[in-house]
């Protein structure tokens, strides 16, 4: 019986390790879920303390609008980009920038600016921060 039960065990240990390295090596990307729209709920009014210009520590300046319930950020007055609301104080673009609000809005912090695209070509993961 101790027999029969250890061969299961060992059989079972094995049938999960291959299924670990069944995967092709070659493929090493990671597939990361952005948050779905409906994952986080935000309510238009709230954009209010967020409808300003800010002047970027690199030089741009960033302003925000509202549109109903659709938010932008527009660059040097280029095309805007809509903007997704994820958390409180927190917005994304569909390329993958992070938009941080701080200190009631009057300071931001944004991830992967050069994804922005009405930058010019920037080094990857550049941040820049800003207050009004």
């Amino acid at each position: 019986m101790n027999t029969t039960l250890l061969s299961l065990a060992v059989a079972a240990a094995l049938s999960i390790t291959t299924l670990a390295h069944a995967a092709s090596p070659d493929n090493e990307s990671v597939k990361i879920a952005a948050p779905a729209a409906g994952d986080f709920k935000f309510k238009p009014y709230e954009f209010q303390e967020y409808l300003y210009s800010y002047a970027l520590s690199n030089g741009d300046k960033l302003k925000f609008t509202q549109k109903v319930a659709h938010y932008y950020a527009e660059v040097n007055g280029h095309r805007k980009v809509e903007i997704y609301p994820v958390a409180p104080g927190e917005f994304i673009t569909q390329a993958g920038s992070r938009i941080s609000f701080t200190e009631d809005g009057d300071a931001l912090t944004i991830d992967n600016y050069e994804r922005l695209p009405m930058t010019a070509q920037l080094p990857a993961n550049t941040t820049v921060v800003a207050s009004r």
